[in-house]
C-alpha cells in the first residue's frame, strides 16, 4: 500500500475514555474528576474541576461511522438529539487492539498517540496544581495501557507538566517504557523554568513534543498563553495563525540558548506545518548574522539554518494540506508524516490520499516522510550528530 515502506504516522491521537478513568485515578480526586455530563438537547458537556469547559464546545454528537468519516462535534448543526461523548467515539480511537486493526487496514506501522482533551482542559485550570498532576499521572497509566497491546507500534506521548519534581517524573516515565512527552500548561512567560526539564528529556532521551494547540506564543497578551485566537477577528485570521505559536517557540528555543545548552535534545513539532520553514529561516539567518555584526552578546552559537541541517533535532510533522513539491533538499530529513486520527480532517484512506502526493516527491522526501526521519527522531541517543553532507 506505501511502495513497501515502513509507515509512521507521527501525529495520532487518543479520544480519553473518561467513563473508564475512575480506576487510574488517585481515590482523593474521584469525585471532582474529569468527566462528561450527558447532555441529550446540546451535546455532552466536559466539566474540569467540576465546571463546563469554555474551550470545549461539545463532546460527542453523531455516532462513530463504520465507514470511517470523521465529523467535527463544535460545527454540527441543531438536530434535536445528540448522540454521547462515548458513541462518537471510534473505537479505535481509545482501545488498544482496535487501533492496531486500524493501523492493518491502513498500512501504517507504528503511530505516536497525543491526548485530545487533554491538549486543551490543562489551559482551564492551573496545570501544575494537585488536581491536573493527579490527572496527568491517570493519563500517562491508562495510555501505557493501551499502548501494552504492541509497545513497538503504539508509541505513547506521556505528559509531564512543569514542576519541581518534573525531571523525575521524566526518568521514572522513561524507566517504563515512554520515549516521547509533551509539557501541558507550556513553559509559562519563558523558557527558563524549563531548564531542568530539558537538560533531564536529554539525560533520558525522551523527546519533548510541542503541539500547535498545547505550546505557548510568549506573547504579552491577555488571552490564553496557549492560543492567538482573537474573538473580534475573522474565522480566516485565527484559522490562518493558528501555526504561529510553532514559529514563535522555535525562535525561543534557539534565541534562549537551549538547543545550544542541549544539543542532543530533540524537538517535534506538530500541526504548524512545515511550509513557512525557508522563508523563516531566510529571515532567522538575516537576524543573526545583523545582530552578529553588531556585536550583540549571548546569541545562538550557530546560524539559525544549522540547527536544521547539522543536527538531527528539530522535526516537523505535516499533513496533506501543503504543496510539499517545493521542500528544499536540505528540510526533507526533518519531516514527518501525519494523519491526526481520529480528529476532523483525517483521511478515510490514508495511504490512497498520500499515493497521490508520494509518486511527484523525491524517493529521499518520500522515504523520510513515510518513516525513516520519524526512526531518528526516536532513536537513542547513539545517532548521529550531524548531517554535514547535507547542503543548506
Amino acid at each position: 500500500m506505501w511502495n513497501g515502506q515502513t509507515v509512521v504516522d507521527t501525529d495520532g491521537h487518543v479520544m480519553e475514555p473518561l467513563w473508564d478513568w475512575e480506576q487510574y485515578l488517585d481515590p482523593a480526586y474521584r469525585a471532582e474528576r474529569l468527566r462528561v455530563v450527558r447532555d441529550v438537547s446540546d451535546g455532552d458537556k466536559l466539566l474540569v474541576e467540576g465546571r463546563p469547559s469554555e474551550l470545549i464546545r461539545r463532546l460527542g454528537g453523531v455516532p462513530a461511522s463504520d465507514d470511517g468519516e470523521i465529523r467535527d462535534w463544535n460545527t454540527l448543526p441543531d438536530q434535536g438529539r445528540y448522540a454521547s461523548y462515548r458513541e462518537s467515539c471510534t473505537h479505535a480511537s481509545w482501545d488498544g487492539p482496535a487501533r492496531l486493526a486500524w493501523l492493518d487496514v491502513t498500512g501504517i506501522d507504528a503511530t505516536l498517540l497525543f491526548p485530545s482533551l487533554g491538549l486543551i482542559w490543562p489551559r482551564e485550570t492551573d496545570p501544575t496544581g494537585p488536581w491536573a498532576l493527579a490527572h496527568f499521572d491517570a493519563y500517562n497509566r491508562w495510555i501505557a495501557d493501551m499502548a501494552s497491546a504492541d509497545p513497538a507500534r503504539l508509541l505513547p506521548v506521556a505528559q509531564v507538566p512543569l514542576t519541581d519534581d518534573a525531571p523525575q517524573r521524566l526518568r521514572r516515565l522513561a524507566e517504563t517504557g515512554f520515549a516521547h512527552a509533551m509539557i501541558p500548561g507550556g513553559f509559562g512567560v519563558d523558557l527558563s523554568a524549563g531548564e531542568a526539564v530539558f537538560a533531564a528529556a536529554q539525560e533520558y532521551d525522551v523527546t519533548l513534543h510541542l503541539h500547535k494547540i498545547a505550546i505557548p506564543h510568549f506573547l504579552p497578551v491577555s488571552t490564553s498563553s496557549t492560543s492567538l485566537r482573537a474573538p473580534h477577528m475573522s474565522t480566516l485570521y485565527n484559522h490562518v495563525n493558528e501555526t504561529l505559536p510553532g514559529q514563535l517557540h522555535l525562535a525561543a528555543l534557539m534565541g534562549a540558548g537551549v538547543l545550544d545548552r542541549h544539543p542532543r535534545l530533540r524537538f517535534a513539532f506538530h500541526e504548524c506545518n512545515a511550509g513557512w520553514l525557508p522563508a523563516w529561516l531566510d529571515r532567522a539567518e538575516e537576524s543573526w548574522q545583523t545582530l552578529r555584526d553588531n556585536n550583540v552578546p549571548n546569541l545562538p552559537a550557530l546560524p539559525p539554518r544549522d540547527y536544521l541541517t547539522e543536527r538531527d533535532t528539530l522535526f516537523f510533522s505535516v499533513g496533506l494540506g501543503e504543496d510539499l513539491t517545493r521542500v528544499p533538499d536540505w528540510l526533507a530529513p526533518c519531516l514527518m508524516l501525519a494523519t491526526d486520527y481520529p480528529h476532523p480532517g483525517t483521511p478515510k484512506d490514508p495511504a490512497a490520499a498520500w499515493a497521490e502526493v508520494l509518486p511527484t516527491l523525491p524517493s529521499a522526501l518520500a522515504d523520510g516522510l513515510l518513516g525513516t526521519n520519524a526512526a531518528r527522531m526516536s532513536a537513542p541517543a547513539t545517532r548521529k550528530e550531524s548531517r554535514s553532507v547535507l547542503t543548506h
